[in-house]
C-alpha cells in the first residue's frame, strides 16, 4: 500500500474545501457497444469524520482489452481515497495511491480549490533532512535501507546504505558529508516495514490496514513536514 501527502499552501477551512469539492468533476457520455457510459472524473463521496475531511476521487474511462483475437472496449472506474487533515495549524492532503496517480488526483483537487485561478493551492509536502532523520536514527537496528541524493562525487547520482552497513556509524556519517538523505526503509515502532521519502511518499512493505496507514502518515510524517513549514515561515 502506498500514500502520498501534500500541503495545502493557502489557508482554507474544512468547510471551504468541502464547498469547493462537493459535486466537483468533469464527465461526458461515451457509447460502448450500444450502451452509454460516463467517462471523466468526479469527487464521488465527501464527509467530515473524526476531524478529517474524507472523500473518494473516482476516475472513469474506456479501456481496450484483448480477449483471444478480439479487442474489447470495457468501461472502467478507479476509486482513490483521500483525506484532508489539519496538523500543527496547517492543512494537508493524504492520497491513498502510488506517486503518479496521487499526483494526478492532487492536481485535480488543487484545480478545484484554486477556483479558476491558474495557480494551484496544493503542493508537495517536504520534510527537512534533519527532521527526516529523526524517523530512524534513534533505532539504527530497525533500518533496512538509506538512500542519499545530491551526492558531491563525479558521476555518482546517489549512494545507498543497507542494514548491515548501517551498523557502521562511521560510514553513515561519511555519506552524510557527501550527500543528503532522501529515502529510508525501516521497521516502524508499530511493527510494519515502511519506506518514506522526504517528499512524503510512504510505501508499506508489510500488510497494513488502510486506517493504520493513514494514521501513520498523519501522526508520524505530517508533523515533520509541519516543522519544516514552520521553519520556513519563521525564516
Amino acid at each position: 500500500m502506498a500514500l502520498k501527502a501534500f500541503e495545502v499552501a493557502e489557508a482554507q477551512s474544512f468547510e471551504e474545501v468541502a464547498a469547493k469539492l462537493k459535486g466537483y468533476g468533469v464527465l461526458e457520455r461515451e457509447e460502448v457497444d450500444g450502451r452509454e457510459v460516463e467517462v471523466g472524473f468526479r469527487v464521488a463521496r465527501l464527509e467530515l469524520v473524526e476531524g478529517e475531511l474524507r472523500g473518494v476521487f473516482e476516475e472513469s474511462f474506456v479501456a481496450s482489452v484483448r480477449y483471444r483475437d478480439e479487442l474489447l472496449r470495457v468501461p472502467v472506474s478507479v476509486s482513490t481515497e483521500f483525506r484532508f487533515a489539519e496538523v500543527a495549524g496547517s492543512l494537508y492532503l493524504i492520497v491513498a495511491a502510488k506517486k503518479a496517480r496521487a499526483n494526478r488526483v492532487a492536481a485535480r483537487l488543487s484545480a478545484a480549490l484554486a477556483a479558476g485561478r491558474k495557480k494551484g493551492v496544493i503542493v508537495e509536502a517536504r520534510i527537512p533532512e534533519e527532521e527526516f532523520r529523526r524517523l530512524y536514527e534513534a533505532r539504527p537496528e530497525a533500518v533496512k535501507v538509506v538512500v542519499f541524493t545530491d551526492v558531491r562525487l563525479p558521476d555518482v547520482g546517489k549512494l545507498t546504505l543497507y542494514g548491515s552497513q548501517l551498523a557502521s556509524s562511521g560510514l553513515y556519517n561519511e555519506y552524510l558529508k557527501l550527500g543528503s538523505v532522501w529515502y529510508a526503509v525501516f521497521e516502524a515502532e508499530e511493527g510494519f516495514v515502511v519506506g518514506v521519502t522526504r517528499n512524503c511518499i510512504v510505501t508499506f512493505f508489510s500488510k497494513v490496514e488502510p486506517e493504520d496507514a493513514f494514521k501513520f502518515v498523519k501522526e508520524k510524517i505530517l508533523p515533520l513536514a509541519a516543522k519544516g513549514r514552520a521553519a520556513e515561515g519563521g525564516a
